[in-house]
């Protein structure tokens, strides 16, 4: 069987910071992860596969 599981990189909202006048994430400097529900996903897909 195969498995497809969709993941999107996403700011880690720990570290976002907010320009106070536009009201945008200011994403310079700030690193990329995994979004956690598509980690999830993953995780749930790779329990099914073995």
């Amino acid at each position: 069987m195969n498995i497809v599981v969709c993941l999107k990189q996403v700011p880690n909202t720990n570290e976002v910071k907010i320009n106070q006048e536009t009201g945008t994430l200011i994403r310079d400097g700030v690193p990329s992860i995994i979004n956690p529900d598509d980690r999830n996903a993953l995780e749930e897909a790779l329990k099914i596969k073995n």
